[in-house]
């Protein structure tokens, strides 16, 4: 673990998953001044992600006019901040204290079930546990959680630094005071909250999902090539990336992931139907950007 010797009087934020969703998640955060506990299992993947986190505050330092330019000053800003972020191994140890719990781990639901009964044995009783699930519905996750009115889902969008929206998700047991807390927490780190129910896929990719799976099948049906798709859809739409790219961009097993979801709790949706040309590539370990190939490479 690496101690933080910042003092602040913002809550602390537990992070569970280092990953490029966790470590973005914390980077934000960080950066609007919140103490940051980040859980990983491997001490390599969370040295990785804290470099990364690194990297990102210099740059954003840079951009700014009201800061010194010279790269040591820009390093030393970068590592002030990084001073909030403490990384773990033991997820015990990450979730002493917070006042909020927040998963991001794979959309696997025995995973996250398990993250948030470990959670529950060593974090406060009025810490608030959210999920960063895409998919998943909230009350697949509630039997496992001791205060339901404190469970709630905030859907962060990749790369979390970048993108703008959060979908803030209640259930039905959600109290409107946690609710109320989550959309000021997302204002604060310079986000853009939105309220959605606890539907399949909430509200983007309740929308996104169909029209990416669409564009592969137009793909595999061999109706256009998938530049030409890319290019139609970035053009005729003022779209900036097409769907074949974001595709590649998202990650090919994460998108059969949930499509599986989908399939499951919405059965009968022709939409979300198996794809042979998706399953093809996945089984040969072509994933996209992050293995360097997919439909395109890189």
């Amino acid at each position: 673990m690496v101690q933080s010797e910042v003092k602040n009087d913002k809550p602390l934020i537990a992070i569970f998953g280092a990953g490029m969703m966790g470590s973005g998640i914390a980077q934000v955060c960080i950066q609007a001044g919140y103490p940051v506990n980040l859980y990983g299992r491997s001490e390599k993947k969370l040295l990785e992600a804290r470099e990364t986190i690194k990297k990102n505050l210099i740059r954003v330092a840079s951009k700014k006019t009201d800061v010194p330019s010279e790269p040591a000053a820009l390093e030393q800003i970068a590592l002030l901040q990084l001073e909030l972020l403490q990384i773990h191994t033991d997820i015990a140890s990450a979730a002493e204290d917070a006042a909020m719990a927040i998963e991001a781990v794979a959309e696997n639901l025995d995973l996250k079930l398990d993250i948030f009964q470990t959670i529950q044995k060593t974090c406060p009783e009025n810490c608030m546990l959210i999920t960063n699930t895409s998919s998943l519905k909230l009350s697949q996750m509630t039997p496992v959680i001791n205060n339901p009115s404190l469970f709630a889902g905030l859907h962060f969008f990749n790369p979390v630094p970048v993108m703008k929206l959060v979908e803030v998700v209640s259930t039905e047991e959600t109290s409107p005071e946690t609710t109320e807390f989550l959309f000021n927490f997302c204002k604060e780190i310079k986000k853009l909250p939105v309220a959605a129910k606890d539907t399949p896929g909430f509200i983007v990719n309740r929308l996104l999902i169909p029209y990416l799976m669409d564009s592969i099948r137009m793909l595999e049906r061999g109706d256009a090539t998938k530049e030409d798709i890319d290019t139609a859809m970035r053009f005729g739409t003022s779209y900036p990336m097409g769907p074949i790219e974001l595709c590649d961009y998202v990650g090919l097993d994460v998108l059969q992931s949930t499509l599986k979801i989908f399939r499951e709790t919405l059965p009968g949706d022709a939409r979300f139907a198996p794809i042979q040309l998706l399953d093809k590539l996945v089984a040969e370990g072509k994933l996209g950007r992050k293995t360097k190939q997919g439909f395109y490479t890189y």
